[in-house]
């Protein structure tokens, strides 16, 4: 049974190391594409981006980092591609938004947008801003509060109206927060985007449309006709699934 045990610690040691390594070399790789974008050999910084993300690590300054370099390559649909994967990350971060706009600029979409539902854009403005993990981190926070109010209830037999008022304010409080939490993660989840990656035809009903480098679109599904997708003015086609970067 020692033996057992003995064996598992070492095994649990091993595989620790072996994660610290693995992340250290991940953080080197990125440092290293950080130099090579400061002296300009965009084209490598993007081969060692990809080499981390190959090893499973990710981040919002990854995504950024690398949207930055291939807008400096010019790809612009790879560059809107990693920038909408790192605003789920970081949110509406200043500056991740100040470059967001410059890339918009040169995609120049001909495609008006359809209006935004009144509730969509209250909640985007409460909201929008924000990632799941305060909300869940704070609700669980006030669900353990309460928890530990109702036990200290059972064993001092308190029977104070103020306390059993608090009690409940903190736990529907923190149900709440998690329920925040839980829809901010479902809602940005569902949605299934793309940019894309080089000037392409959408193929509709009623004919074909030219669908420039860097729009984003929504993905519908799949079927042998190719990728349907969604355009921002609510056209629906279908393009192939080679010039399209999910996000």
């Amino acid at each position: 049974m020692k033996q057992i045990g003995s064996f598992v610690f070492a095994f649990l040691m091993c595989s620790s190391v072996a994660w610290a390594q693995d992340l250290e070399d991940a953080l080197q790789t990125f440092d290293r594409a950080n130099r090579l974008v400061e002296s300009g050999s965009y084209e490598e910084a993007i081969h060692h981006y990809h080499s981390v993300l190959e090893t499973g690590y990710v981040s919002g300054s990854l995504y950024h980092n690398l949207a930055g370099a291939y807008f400096r390559m010019d790809q612009i649909g790879e560059s809107v591609r990693y920038y909408e994967r790192a605003r789920r990350l970081l949110g509406d971060d200043p500056q991740l938004l100040h470059n967001i706009q410059i890339v918009e600029a040169r995609v120049q979409s001909p495609f008006s947008e359809l209006p935004v539902p009144f509730w969509r854009t209250w909640w985007e403005q409460f909201f929008g801003q924000y990632t799941a993990l305060p909300f869940l981190i704070a609700g669980i926070g006030l669900y353990l509060i309460a928890f530990f109010m109702f036990g200290h209830h059972l064993w001092s037999k308190t029977r104070n109206t103020w306390h059993r008022r608090v009690r409940k304010g903190t736990l529907a409080a923190g149900l709440m927060l998690i329920l925040i939490a839980v829809m901010i993660s479902g809602d940005r989840s569902a949605i299934r985007g793309a940019s894309i990656l080089k000037p392409t035809t959408l193929a509709t009903e009623s004919g074909s449309i030219d669908v420039p480098e860097g729009i984003r679109v929504t993905l519908i599904g799949e079927s042998v006709s190719g990728i349907e997708i969604r355009l921002p003015n609510g056209t629906q086609g279908f393009v192939d699934e080679e010039v399209l970067g999910d996000f």
